[in-house]
């Protein structure tokens, strides 16, 4: 059916045009079973709301915006699908904000800026304490924060240190040195987020346990690529011979690492072993030994805080932390 209108709906429900208003706006006090009537109503009419005219009563533009320090890696491509995804099946849209240097940050410091146009923000892998001015949102605008932990906002994190500990403690298992392969600025301000200086403090912890102390060459800082990982076995290799052992703070130099022990003529799991981070799908083709972090699932539930925000913006702080797994592969 084409136009299709609330009027339509509220007769084919049997119900006013107001309750189909309140269903479609979640407003308490509905009956489930009308609520439902609606609901199949809207579903069998295909009834797409008026966007303006909705956002014209309630005053919200239906949009939340996405401040992320880049764009186009694997992890930020998923977590940027699942929350666009969750954003959709509640009507909203995400506009997403790179900030890729200082230049952007600056733009995005006024509260004039576009992004505070939005019915609120969600930030990823992100502190407010590196980027705004006196450690707050230029705008008062509902927020949660993703990948990054703060004490002022909601937020949904990994044990990031609990992950690498688990990692770190399977590689001391086997004999031979074990190194953290790091990126080049994982604690640069402000564009980090603190999950890589995490992850170190998990490698350090599962070091002190196992009765080992940690010496500074056993980290290894290399830029944020495959060709990274690969620089990373190399310098480790100028140093020590097999078997060597390699906590890679992320699977995309853990991949590194295993090209480059293939172009050697090592054995990966016996004269390598490395460990990554993230489980990006192709890992398992791999045989990559990783930490699980559930991507997906961190999207969701920072979507779901957001949306619980903007009802009650005077709520309790959430914190929400989920826990990674450690799955072993032929790599380690």
């Amino acid at each position: 059916m084409d136009n299709v209108t609330i009027q339509d709906v509220a007769k084919h429900a049997n119900v006013g045009i107001s309750t189909v208003s309140k269903v479609l706006n979640d407003y308490k006090g509905v009956a489930k079973a009308t609520q439902q009537r609606v609901l199949e109503a809207v579903k069998e009419l295909n009834y797409r709301p008026n966007r303006a005219a909705r956002s014209f009563r309630t005053g919200r533009t239906q949009t939340a915006s996405v401040f992320l320090p880049m764009i186009g890696t694997e992890f930020y491509d998923q977590l940027i699908t699942a929350i666009d995804n969750e954003l959709a099946e509640h009507d909203y849209d995400a506009a997403l904000f790179p900030l890729l240097n200082e230049r952007r940050l600056e733009r995005y410091r006024s509260p004039d800026a576009l992004p505070y146009q939005a019915d609120g923000i969600i930030l990823a892998s992100l502190n407010p304490d590196w980027l705004f001015l006196d450690a707050k949102l230029p705008a008062q605008l509902p927020a949660v924060l993703v990948d990054a932990y703060h004490a002022d906002y909601d937020t949904v994190t990994v044990d990031n240190a609990g992950g690498a500990y688990a990692a770190t403690k399977h590689l001391l298992e086997k004999p031979g040195t074990t190194f953290a392969l790091m990126i080049e600025k994982y604690d640069d301000i402000p564009f980090s987020s603190g999950v890589f200086l995490e992850r170190l403090k998990g490698f350090k912890r599962a070091l002190a346990d196992s009765g080992q102390s940690f010496e500074e060459g056993q980290l290894i800082t290399v830029e944020f690529s495959g060709e990274g990982g690969r620089d990373g076995l190399r310098n480790i290799l100028a140093r020590t011979v097999p078997p060597i052992n390699i906590f890679a703070s992320c699977d995309l130099l853990a991949k590194g690492v295993m090209e480059e022990a293939k172009v050697n003529g090592l054995a990966l799991g016996k004269d390598v072993r490395v460990v990554g981070f993230d489980a990006q799908p192709w890992t398992k083709d791999y045989g990559l030994s990783t930490v699980k972090q559930p991507i997906e699932q961190l999207g969701k539930e920072a979507i779901r805080l957001f949306l619980k925000r903007l009802d009650d913006p005077e709520r309790n702080i959430v914190h929400h932390e989920f826990k990674p797994e450690l799955i072993v592969r032929s790599s380690s």
